[in-house]
């Protein structure tokens, strides 16, 4: 029977922080949880998933830092590095099964053309909002890049993008 001081160790080790942890724990427990979640078509990419759990971890807001991160929230911040990384290559599957079968619904350039013209119509700062977003930046990535606070960059890509899918419709906003 374990003693009381191993059972307390060993919930210790459980809830160890990982702040204090260097970069080749912190790797090494991004990469355990990359593997144990990434399917197979995608294991060429493992690497490049650690790496981008990394970038995230890094580029957490300053709000989140004071609290200490924990291995559960590293497995947490692999698990969505996965499932983001499974929907772009699944559309990307799509894309490219679209345009090698000359699907009808695959954009040309008259779609291409249509959406810069409605960007061009819409104001200054919803158009850089929303041509951000469209690129594939993130919501936090836009505000961050502007200079702007979370909630500006949020109202100005929600109505952003709804201005275009007006005027992509067919009316004027």
């Amino acid at each position: 029977m374990a003693s009381r001081g191993d059972t307390q160790k060993g919930d210790e080790e459980k809830h160890t922080t990982v702040q204090g942890l260097d970069a080749a724990r912190l790797r090494e427990v991004l990469l355990r949880a990359v593997e144990r979640q990434c399917p197979a078509e995608l294991a060429a990419h493992r690497e490049d998933f650690v790496q981008l759990a990394l970038l995230r971890l890094l580029d957490r807001s300053p709000s989140e830092g004071s609290r200490p991160l924990r291995a559960s929230y590293l497995w947490k911040v692999a698990y969505t590095v996965i499932i983001d990384e499974i929907r772009r290559f699944r559309r990307q599957q799509r894309q490219g099964e679209a345009l090698a079968g000359g699907d009808a619904s695959a954009p040309g350039p008259d779609v291409r053309t249509e959406i810069q013209d409605c960007l061009q119509g819409l104001q200054d700062r919803r158009r850089v909002a929303v041509t951000l977003y469209l690129e594939g930046f993130g919501t936090s990535e836009v505000a961050q890049a502007m200079g702007w606070t979370l909630k500006q960059a949020e109202n100005l890509i929600y109505r952003g993008v709804a201005d275009l899918r007006e005027c992509l419709a067919g009316g004027e906003r």
